[in-house]
């Protein structure tokens, strides 16, 4: 647990340092740090705890990303009545609104199939309650209503059941993985460029996704075939 703790700490002190270092006002930096720096606990209590290293990587992976977009194209801020107001793409401002989509991406990380194979019925009832988390947490913040709205949430329930259905019963991660990365990427093109509704299209677009997560799957599965295999030829 403290070391944990203190893994959340130093991400959070990392982004803050991060964050000065490219020209952001301190106090709305270190404000949309608390539920990042969560998610860095929640993914070093995996590492420590379960040796499931999958949330470390992912969190790494979109930190560089940040890191690398602040240091290709930096923009103007400002502090304003305590609101950072700039111009050009603000990646850390990104990065600390889009946490909801980040959690996505962690969580999905941290899932692993259980030593016993569940049922069916307890596997599609776990993906169920992953796939409305997952959903909502996508969804927030995007301007979709009525018809589109409900087209949306019910499309992208079903795509993140079968890919955490395919994932707690079979053990297939780029499903979910492939889903996960494509909200957060989404999330963030809304939050950098604000021109359009990428994450609104993102989630219009799940029959897509589903599709591509099929094949993804079906990949996945004829690889591990391939490789358990091989060792059997001589």
């Amino acid at each position: 647990m403290t070391s944990s703790i203190a893994f959340g700490v130093a991400y959070a002190a990392l982004i803050a340092l991060l964050g000065v270092l490219f020209g952001y006002p301190v106090d709305p930096v270190l404000i949309g740090l608390a539920v990042p720096a969560t998610l860095a606990f929640l993914a070093g209590r995996n590492a420590i705890c379960r040796k499931t290293w999958g949330p470390m990587w992912c969190l790494g992976a979109a930190t560089a990303l940040v890191v690398l977009g602040e240091l290709a194209g930096s923009g103007q801020r400002i502090e304003v009545g305590g609101v950072l107001v700039g111009t050009g793409p603000q990646w850390i401002g990104a990065l600390a609104a889009g946490w909801p989509r980040l959690l996505v991406l962690v969580g999905f990380c941290a899932l692993r199939r259980a030593p016993e194979q569940p049922s069916r019925r307890k596997a599609l009832g776990l993906a169920a309650v992953l796939a409305a988390i997952a959903t909502a947490c996508t969804a927030f913040g995007t301007a979709l209503s009525g018809g589109l709205l409900v087209w949306a949430l019910v499309g992208n329930v079903l795509a993140f059941a079968v890919a955490g259905f395919l994932l707690l019963r079979s053990g297939l991660r780029l499903p979910a993985l492939l889903l996960a990365v494509g909200a957060l990427l989404a999330g963030l093109d809304e939050q950098l460029l604000d021109v359009g509704t990428p994450a609104a299209t993102h989630l219009l677009l799940w029959p897509a996704y589903l599709v591509a997560a099929l094949l993804v799957a079906a990949l996945e599965a004829l690889a591990r075939r391939l490789f358990r295999r091989r060792p059997g030829i001589t």
